[in-house]
């Protein structure tokens, strides 16, 4: 099920003369840009405090009267102040003289200044003639929001016979591709992709990787890069490293398959709005976990992966894990073994035989079925490791004359009876 968003009402319309204007009448000369924008954000995502606001401005009940300074405005002023702490005075004029107020004395003049910026902004539930044009909606950035390029992270050329030489932007203007990058959560489209070339070595540099040429081996090479901020993961499909890492968490955390993953993305974030949407397909949150992985593990002996460029992605799985391992064994998990991942070797899976499956959870077509004698065994599909040797535990912990299995869970999470569906790695 897909939520729906709220509708949202387009960012102020206001010419930089008029606020130019607000800001040098109310604002010290001194005031600076970062404190500026921090106010008009403020009063832009506080929608709901405003409709309060402007509420108590305009009575229409007996026993209502005017207050310009309400308490939900004195409230909003009071948290701004707390934010700016020092700076706030650089939000009232030399002839205000507030050097020596007290903050609780500033926070009605603060109010006031905020309730004129709202006035400015038309941020109000009411006209200019004090007529009711009903609820302040929350106002939308669309319009606001920056223009992204995705492009290399290096300045110069890093080989020895090239470095410093600066890099030359190598796509025609007619040929730089516009994709879509996902920043978080967020969606960003006809996002462009610019690649760098050296002149002198003809090494490329993009924004995930780098490709040069391999005089040892008469071929191009391609070197993964730990310090990317994107990665390319469809042909039309950016993704940024909170994505990655949201992906590998999941996968791991929860045990999600990539189809789960892709189905929660999808129908959690992947529509806001008509014009800002995108499904990702399995195919590239696997691409993800795979790039982030690579990322990962390698960051920990401190290289950058190089293989052959243009290899497919279930060739770079197996590169990656013949290049980052060792006899087998990936180096983030040397040394390390545990009860839940390491398990006594077993020649018969553990299978509960001649049961009804419904007994599991107890209900079938509507009917109660009698429970397992004991529910509370979680059922384990165990089998043995030839391929992947892993460290085992002590001879006093397991006594046993093969060796331990290494387990890894690539997906399930089942209510009722726990069931892992357990399988190896392979060098697929």
């Amino acid at each position: 099920m897909v939520a729906a968003m709220p509708e949202e009402c387009g960012f102020p319309n206001l010419t930089f003369k008029a606020f130019n204007e607000f800001i040098k009448a109310n604002f010290s000369s001194n005031v600076s840009l970062a404190t500026v924008l921090l106010v008009l954000f403020t009063m832009t995502e506080n929608p709901d405090l405003l409709n309060l606001h402007t509420r108590q401005k305009h009575p229409s009940c007996t026993g209502e009267y005017k207050v310009k300074a309400s308490g939900w405005i004195k409230a909003l002023a009071s948290a701004l102040q707390n934010r700016l702490a020092e700076k706030q005075g650089t939000l009232f004029k030399k002839t205000e003289n507030v050097q020596n107020t007290p903050d609780h004395e500033l926070i009605t003049p603060l109010a006031l200044k905020l309730d004129a910026m709202a006035d400015l902004l038309n941020l109000s539930s009411y006209d200019d003639t004090g007529r009711y044009k009903g609820k302040l909606k929350p106002v939308s950035h669309a319009e606001i929001q920056p223009v992204y390029v995705i492009c290399p992270i290096s300045a110069t050329c890093e080989t020895v016979t090239c470095n410093p030489r600066g890099l030359q932007q190598a796509t025609r203007a007619r040929d730089i591709p516009l994709v879509t990058l996902i920043k978080g959560t967020t969606i960003h489209h006809n996002v462009p992709v610019l690649t760098g070339k050296c002149p002198s070595c003809m090494t490329s540099y993009s924004a995930d990787h780098e490709r040069f040429s391999s005089e040892a081996e008469n071929d191009w090479k391609r070197t993964y890069l730990n310090s990317a901020k994107y990665f390319k993961v469809g042909q039309t499909l950016w993704v940024d490293r909170v994505f990655s890492n949201a992906v590998l968490n999941g996968m791991y955390s929860f045990h999600a398959s990539a189809a789960a993953y892709m189905e929660f993305w999808n129908n959690s974030f992947g529509t806001v709005n008509a014009q800002c949407s995108v499904k990702v397909t399995r195919r590239q949150v696997w691409q993800t976990f795979v790039q982030e992985s690579i990322r990962t593990i390698s960051a920990t002996t401190g290289i950058n992966l190089e293989l052959k460029d243009g290899l497919p992605i279930n060739e770079v799985t197996t590169e990656a894990f013949s290049a980052l391992g060792e006899a087998g064994m990936i180096r983030a998990a040397d040394q390390h073994a545990c009860s839940e991942c390491t398990q006594e070797y077993k020649v018969k899976a553990d299978l509960i035989i001649n049961e009804d499956p419904a007994a599991v959870v107890g209900v079938d077509e509507n009917q109660r079925v009698p429970q397992l004698a004991d529910e509370h065994i979680p059922l384990q599909i165990l089998a043995k490791d030839t391929n992947t040797p892993m460290r085992s535990p002590s001879a006093d912990d397991m006594d046993v004359d093969h060796a331990p299995v290494k387990m890894v869970v690539v997906d399930g999470i089942v209510m009722g009876t726990t069931v892992s569906i357990l399988k190896f790695l392979s060098n697929t």
